[in-house]
């Protein structure tokens, strides 16, 4: 396992061959030119210049590019990000990362290891607290959509035979027990503070008819919708 004491950033290219290792310290990849292809033991990624890619410490991980390439590459030593993270996070390259790597960029022409600390204990802390899961924040977004698992893994590069397992140390719960909290959560709210009719509000959350909508309301709360709203709403 490769061990790193200081901080690196550099331009690195990397060959058609699957290259398989595991380090102790965290990276961070920009791709500037080419595709690469990241495999986990989960996932299957392929990496494009408009995304950036973030590798923890301790994952056995493995890349290759099948066309001209080039990457900037950030290494920091463990300890830089604290807690748990999975293997090929990748986020898209908003404005804010697209700076980021402009600085990396330049910091790899300058080496000034000062600098360089200081800009990678700012990214380190960015990551920290912008950590986010695509498939959970399609899933809060979209409760009026049928998931499957299929759907879901795809969204974060997981094979679905590990999402659940992967969902459930994100959440706490498997997905179909988060989902279903959340669609009551809503419903919830949507009976409280709306006058929405109950079948618009059993399509807010995932129900084709009023009829499954109210079982499973039913189910959860021990009272029906209606009978859930005339206690909060007395204007009725």
């Amino acid at each position: 396992m490769d061990s790193l004491q200081n901080i690196v950033c550099e331009r690195r290219t990397y060959s058609h061959i699957f290259d398989s290792h595991v380090h102790t310290y965290c990276q961070i990849l920009f791709p500037l030119e080419g595709q690469l292809d990241l495999e986990t033991e989960r996932r299957e990624v392929r990496l494009k210049p408009d995304q950036m890619l973030y590798i923890p410490p301790g994952h056995e991980h493995r890349f290759r590019s099948l066309e001209r390439n080039e990457c900037l590459v950030l290494d920091m030593p463990a300890y830089f990000l604290s807690g748990s993270f999975d293997p090929g996070v990748i986020n898209k390259l908003d404005s804010f990362w697209t700076s980021i790597r402009f600085l990396l960029t330049e910091e790899a022409k300058q080496q000034s290891s000062h600098s360089l600390s200081l800009l990678a204990e700012y990214i380190a802390g960015k990551i920290q607290e912008s950590r986010t899961n695509d498939s959970i924040t399609y899933i809060r977004r979209n409760l009026s959509k049928t998931f499957t698992i299929k759907e879901l893994a795809a969204i974060e590069h997981y094979h679905p035979a590990y999402y659940s397992d992967w969902f459930k140390r994100q959440t706490g719960k498997s997905p179909q027990a988060y989902i279903s909290e959340l669609r009551l959560k809503k419903a919830e709210q949507l009976l409280i503070e709306t006058k929405c009719r109950l079948t618009d509000i059993s399509h807010e959350v995932g129900f084709q008819n009023l009829s499954s909508f109210t079982r499973w309301f039913v189910r959860h709360k021990g009272i029906t919708p209606r009978a859930y709203r005339n206690t909060f709403q007395t204007d009725k």
